[in-house]
């Protein structure tokens, strides 16, 4: 790789692992952005307490979704403005200390205005919580692949429910959560699977991009980006009301969470926040 991926040498690649390593030194990139993660708003199944299904935003999803779309503008102008300074501020050739690699302008020497995606999974509780975003201004899509975790045959029901009627199946989860597939549904493997598309085309593109997802989802695309160990996926705490903001760095991931606060319907900085491992294993 020379330059930061402006140009790829590959030579005699064989082997599938060979291969997927080129391919994914072709798509990697370095450009500003910001990767953005949150659970949708919270749903009539959650206040029920019952899994899978495809319910609407309760009241306060809704007011979550409508802050959410307020806080993401705020934060998008905030970041042109902070690269507009940097560039004002940049010189070449580069000293030690500097950002690189350079940030991206127009022909005038302005930083560009970045392109913000908006990825939702099919479900409508996803598809509610981003509703609010303008889509003049915004790329808004659906994607089967951000769905939740296929519960099958457990659809519909409580984590109580399941554990009085399917003791046998409840306690096969509790014991390997990672490698457990729920009757004619999906385990935390098949999800891992089926994201592996979304992954690369986000290590890929060089716009801004939210996805809003559900919990199994957005426990497997943390991991991703944080280097967490596999086995750790499917206990990764991810609470509603959770805002997660990661921006590539040469060097690593800057990682910020911002926490809703329904008092002043505000998204708020979580300072030194760390990822936890939820104690419970009811939950999805």
């Amino acid at each position: 790789m020379i330059d930061v991926g402006r140009k790829i040498v590959s030579h005699q690649i064989r082997g599938f692992l060979a291969a997927q390593t080129v391919y994914y030194l072709v798509n990697f990139n370095l450009s500003p952005r910001q990767i953005w993660i949150t659970r949708h708003g919270e749903s009539m199944d959650n206040v029920r307490g019952k899994i899978g299904g495809n319910s609407e935003l309760s009241e306060n999803g809704q007011r979550y979704a409508q802050a959410l779309a307020r806080f993401i503008t705020h934060k998008r102008k905030e970041w042109t403005i902070q690269q507009q300074d940097r560039a004002a501020a940049a010189h070449f050739p580069p000293q030690p200390g500097d950002i690189t690699p350079p940030y991206a302008t127009s022909s005038d020497g302005e930083v560009a205005d970045k392109n913000f995606c908006v990825w939702t999974s099919m479900l409508n509780r996803s598809i509610q919580t981003a509703a609010y975003f303008d889509e003049e201004d915004y790329d808004v899509k659906q994607m089967k692949m951000l769905d939740e975790l296929n519960v099958g045959d457990m659809e519909g029901m409580t984590y109580e429910q399941i554990r009085a009627g399917n003791a046998h199946e409840y306690e096969l989860r509790r014991t390997d959560k990672l490698h457990y597939r729920y009757p004619r549904g999906e385990s935390y493997l098949d999800v891992i699977q089926r994201l592996r598309p979304v992954i690369m085309e986000v290590e890929r593109m060089t716009d801004h991009v939210l996805l809003v997802c559900h919990r199994s989802v957005a426990r497997v695309l943390l991991a991703y980006f944080l280097g967490l160990n596999r086995d750790s996926v499917s206990d990764v705490d991810v609470p509603l009301g959770l805002l997660y903001m990661l921006e590539p760095k040469p060097y690593g991931v800057d990682f910020k969470v911002f926490r809703y606060d329904p008092s002043d319907d505000w998204f708020h900085l979580a300072p030194k926040y760390e990822l936890q491992r939820t104690t419970s294993h009811t939950e999805s």
